[in-house]
């Protein structure tokens, strides 16, 4: 960051030279009432670079952030252009350098005429005329840029634009700077997390658990999407965070969306954004959530709720990075990895015609599949005590002790809402038990009590028969168990998929399709 104490000087000194009108003392109103709203980040950026382009009658502009001796563009308006990452290359960064280091508003009627800048590679290329250019400060520090531009010259920025885009910069440099602020804090907690474990809040000592965060180790670092399948409550979510925190894209934001939580009437508005007036309600442009995914990961949590017809849109931002807006024509791009989840199995869907094959085989070459609760009973006690104890530190007291009977009946729960449902028995033990005393079987709650599974009957009769006829027995078994879904069949018995629908086709399954599941 650059300090210059004479930025402060120079804006006053142009405060005293100018009185303001009523128009533009109302228009400098509102934008001081938006800046102390509670709007979102990048609502806000976009609210205020719109107003300002109309204030100062510019053609195009955009707001750039500078950070480690570099720009990054987080609002834009007008460029024809790619999307957000070409826009850095779409100003002069000799103007914009130069105003960071002076710490001074830049205004320059015509740049091909400028004894300054006329010379400068940056200026000839983008054949730019007239350029308005103003370093955000905060604490003497210049830490972002409103650069404006026009491409009529008979339109060219004067004093009067500069004055007024002076008063603009000094009132949102504050809030902006605060935002700023908390980013970097949000970025150093994560290394300092990453620093102090690495197992990313998932608790286990599970062999298929560890394997599985080996897998995230492994893909992390890639851009590829990724596909996490489990039941609800397996922590999915968890997983996700993982491979966001993992990845080379910590300084970019998780952002996450619950395609189960949003009205299927308003998911395209929420995930692409919405221009003024592309609906009855729509009274200013919004950013969607897709864009303000952009440089980071979005996570998108129960993906196979998404509604059909939207799942084509979605699969060209997979694919380009490009999407347009509700309502908007103008094509924009985004640089984003992109994690979904599902509790549902995304291959049996897309076969049953729910789901797109062409997004389902776009998402899981890299999938993960969480394990529920029950198929790792040792990792039950390991939760609950770990659960006890975060619940007994929120509420200030000592932990309560889970009994070895207590233990035992939990281990052996089946537990269909998975480590959600286990947590939450636990928050509640933690509120009714003694501080730290041992808490008896008794305590459970009849619902949990009835969670334990069936013991098989050992010394239940079985025929004689072939290994032929057991191995059919089996592979029926273990598949109608999976719902007939091959892949995960295949993973039960141990064998590859193809090993699977090789046997099938050996032990005359293969026509029982209905019985097994289509390939």
């Amino acid at each position: 960051m650059h300090r210059r104490s004479k930025t402060s000087n120079v804006n006053r000194n142009a405060k005293d030279a100018f009185s303001f009108t009523s128009k533009e003392q109302a228009f400098l109103y509102s934008i001081a009432r938006d800046l102390l709203n509670g709007r979102d980040y990048g609502d806000l950026l976009a609210s205020l670079l719109d107003a300002t382009i109309q204030a100062l009658g510019a053609d195009r502009g955009c707001i750039v952030v500078y950070e480690g001796g570099k720009f990054r563009t987080t609002a834009e308006r007008n460029f024809r252009s790619e999307g957000l990452l070409d826009i850095e290359e779409k100003i002069s960064r000799t103007i914009a350098w130069t105003a960071v280091e002076e710490g001074q508003i830049l205004v320059i009627g015509d740049a091909q005429k400028s004894e300054r800048f006329r010379t400068r590679s940056s200026v000839r290329r983008l054949g730019l005329r007239s350029v308005l250019c103003a370093p955000m400060i905060a604490r003497d520090e210049a830490f972002a840029l409103i650069y404006l531009e026009n491409r009529d010259i008979s339109n060219c920025f004067g004093e009067r634009q500069q004055q007024i885009l002076g008063e603009i910069c000094s009132l949102a440099g504050p809030r902006l700077h605060a935002a700023v602020d908390t980013a970097q804090a949000t970025k150093r907690a994560r290394e300092l997390e990453n620093l102090t474990g690495e197992t990313d809040g998932i608790i286990s000592s599970d062999p298929a658990m560890a394997k599985l965060l080996q897998s995230v180790a492994q893909v992390a670092a890639t851009d590829l999407p990724v596909l996490i399948q489990g039941e609800t409550g397996t922590g999915k979510e968890l997983f996700a965070r993982a491979v966001y925190r993992r990845s080379r894209r910590t300084n970019g934001p998780f952002v996450i969306v619950n395609c189960a939580a949003i009205p299927a009437t308003l998911i395209e508005s929420e995930l692409f954004g919405h221009v003024r007036g592309a609906y009855t309600d729509a009274k200013q442009d919004r950013i969607g959530l897709i864009a303000s995914a952009n440089r980071g990961t979005l996570f998108l949590d129960e993906i196979g709720e998404m509604p059909f017809e939207l799942q084509s849109r979605f699969l060209r931002v997979l694919q380009s990075g490009d999407f347009t807006r509700v309502g908007s024509v103008r094509q924009e791009t985004v640089d984003v990895r992109v994690v979904a989840a599902s509790n549902r199995d995304l291959e049996t869907e897309k076969d049953a015609g729910r789901f797109r094959s062409d997004l389902y085989y776009r998402l899981s070459p890299v999938t993960l599949r969480v394990p529920p609760l029950r198929e790792r009973p040792h990792d039950v006690a390991i939760l609950a005590n770990h659960f006890l104890k975060a619940y007994a530190a929120r509420y200030g007291r000592v932990a309560p002790i889970l009994s070895e009977e207590c233990a035992a009946v939990l281990s052996s729960c089946v537990f269909p809402g998975n480590v959600r449902e286990l947590e939450g028995e636990m928050a509640r033990l933690s509120a009714v038990s003694a501080p730290g005393e041992m808490i008896p079987v008794t305590a459970l709650s009849p619902r949990m009590l009835g969670r334990q599974r069936k013991e098989p009957q050992t010394n239940a009769f079985i025929r004689p028969m072939s290994l032929a006829e057991m191995e059919n027995k089996l592979i029926l078994s273990v598949l109608e168990h999976t719902n007939g879904n091959r892949t995960r069949a295949a993973e039960v018995l141990g064998i590859s998929r193809e090993g699977l629908r090789a046997k099938l086709l050996k032990l005359r399954i293969g026509d029982t399709k209905n019985a097994v599941g289509a390939e």
